[in-house]
């Protein structure tokens, strides 16, 4: 079940953590730049809000596969028994997601789809995960609040 978990994880995160996955985060101030200054107004909790992510660059993309799962399960947690309606699988409700990722996925959502497949065992995660590499768009289907939606980041490229 853990290797299963994993997998949905890394199909689920992939796209959303490509951005992080490419050194996309700003940089980190440094003690100097990070110091209020006197006359500076003080620092409001929507600038530590890192901007929305709105779509992928294909170098990007190609990046985050090469980094492999063992990253992609440092950002996104997942409950770790899927979630299952009229005794089938359904999804994997998330349990934590990084903010850094800047992606409209929240904790309590359950991810039923990436890129139109269903992600119920390991080699479903590695085949939505090598359609990225050519496909226009990554496409999240996902569950909220009982609500179906759906995340979708254009893929461009570079």
């Amino acid at each position: 079940m853990r290797l299963l978990r994993s997998a949905f994880v890394l199909a689920l995160s992939f796209g959303s953590l490509a951005s992080v996955a490419c050194g996309e985060t700003p940089p980190a101030k440094s003690a100097e730049s990070a110091a209020p200054k006197p006359e500076a107004a003080p620092t409001t909790t929507a600038a530590a809000v890192p901007p929305k992510t709105t779509s992928l660059r294909r170098s990007q993309v190609k990046a985050g596969i090469a980094r492999g799962l063992g990253y992609f399960l440092q950002n996104v947690t997942v409950e770790d028994y899927p979630v299952m309606r009229a005794n089938k699988f359904y999804g994997f409700k998330v349990k934590a997601i990084s903010l850094e990722l800047g992606v409209d996925i929240q904790p309590g959502d359950v991810v039923t789809r990436v890129n139109g497949m269903s992600i119920e065992h390991p080699e479903e995660a590695d085949a939505a995960m090598r359609t990225l590499e050519k496909a226009s768009a990554l496409k999240v289907d996902f569950e909220r609040d009982g609500k179906p939606r759906t995340l979708e980041l254009p893929i461009t490229e570079d």
